[in-house]
C-alpha cells in the first residue's frame, strides 16, 4: 500500500524493474501500462527515469517486489475527480458503452455514468451514435465511498448556450436590422431566432395591413429581415418588427395611385359622409359623398 519513488534501472516490452531503495528491485508488469496490456513499457520508460509507484507486495515469493503504476494513477485519478466536483470544473471522458438508462464513460480510467436524460438538451433516442466520442461532462453526482460518479453533458451544453446568448445580447442594440429564421408561431404573434436568442414579432408588427394570424404573412424555417424596437435584459424579452423592415403603404401609394387613373376597389364601409374603399389590404381611398 505504500506509494513511493524509484528510478528505472531496466526496461523491456514485458516489466519494468525499479530501484525504490529497498534491499530487492521492484517490478512493473506491463498489464499496468493500459487495460488492455496494449502499451509496450519501452515505449513510454527509458532507464534513468523516475516513476512514482505503490508496493503491491514485499516478497512475490522469488524476493521480488510487486509494484504498481495502475494503482498510482488511479488514485491521482480519483483525487483530480473530487477536486473537479468541488470546484466544478468539467472533466473530458470516452464513452465506452450504452447500459439501462444512460451511457457509461472512461475519464482517465474512473468510471463515469451519464443518464439519458443529461445527456443533450433534448431527448435523444439513438445513444449508440455516442459510443467513442470524447465528451466535455460536469459531475453532478459523486459519492466517495462507492467511488461512483455521475456526469452531465447537458449542463455543459446549457452554460455554453447561456455564454452565447450573454455575447448576442452585448451586441444588441434597439433599431437595429437583423436576419432571423421563424421558430414557431402563436395566435398573438411569431417567434424569431435571432442568431441564438428568440424574440417576438407580435401580430400587429408583422404587416402594415391587419393581421388575423402570423401564418398569413410568416412560416415556420423561413428567414426574414426584422428591426429590434425594444429591449427588455431584466424579462429577457426582445420585441422585433417586420413591418418596420417595409416600406410603408402610404410612402408608395402616389406612386402607385396616380391622381387621374381609375383603379377597382372594394368598399369596406359606409359612414354619414361617404364610403372607405380598400385599394389593398391596408389601403384605403375615401369616395366623399358628393
Amino acid at each position: 500500500g505504500q506509494i513511493i519513488k524509484g528510478v528505472v534501472v531496466h526496461v523491456n516490452e514485458n516489466e519494468v524493474c525499479v530501484n525504490i531503495g529497498y534491499k530487492s528491485d521492484g517490478f512493473v508488469s506491463r498489464s499496468e501500462f493500459s487495460a488492455d496490456g496494449s502499451v509496450n513499457p519501452a515505449d513510454v520508460l527509458k532507464v534513468g527515469d523516475e516513476i512514482e509507484v505503490e508496493v503491491v507486495k514485499v516478497n512475490d515469493g522469488e524476493g521480488n517486489v510487486v509494484l504498481s503504476k495502475k494503482n498510482v494513477d488511479a488514485k491521482k485519478n480519483w483525487r483530480n475527480i473530487i477536486d473537479a466536483y468541488e470546484e466544478g470544473r468539467l472533466i473530458t471522458a470516452t464513452v465506452k458503452e450504452v447500459v439501462k438508462g444512460g451511457l457509461v464513460a472512461d475519464a482517465d480510467g474512473i468510471r463515469a455514468f451519464i443518464p439519458a436524460s443529461h445527456l443533450a438538451m433534448r431527448y435523444v433516442e439513438n445513444m449508440e451514435s455516442y459510443v467513442g466520442q470524447e465528451l466535455e461532462l460536469k459531475i453532478i453526482e459523486l459519492d466517495r465511498a462507492k467511488r461512483r460518479v455521475v456526469a452531465s453533458r447537458k449542463e455543459v451544453l446549457k452554460a455554453e448556450a447561456e455564454e452565447a446568448k450573454k455575447h448576442v445580447w452585448e451586441q444588441l442594440e434597439v433599431g437595429m436590422r437583423i436576419k432571423g429564421t421563424v421558430q414557431r408561431l402563436t395566435n398573438f404573434g411569431a417567434f424569431v431566432d435571432i442568431g441564438g436568442v428568440d424574440g417576438l414579432v407580435h401580430v400587429s408588427d408583422l404587416a402594415w395591413k391587419r393581421v388575423g394570424h402570423p401564418s398569413e404573412v410568416v412560416s415556420v424555417g423561413q428567414e426574414i429581415d426584422v428591426k429590434i424596437i425594444k429591449l427588455d435584459k431584466e424579462r429577457d424579452r426582445i420585441s422585433l418588427s417586420l413591418k418596420a423592415t417595409q416600406p410603408k403603404l402610404w410612402d408608395i401609394a402616389g406612386e402607385k395611385y396616380v391622381p387621374g387613373s381609375i383603379v377597382t376597389g372594394k368598399v369596406v364601409r359606409i359612414v354619414p359622409y361617404g364610403a372607405f374603399v380598400e385599394l389593398e389590404p391596408g389601403l384605403d381611398g375615401m369616395v366623399h359623398i358628393s
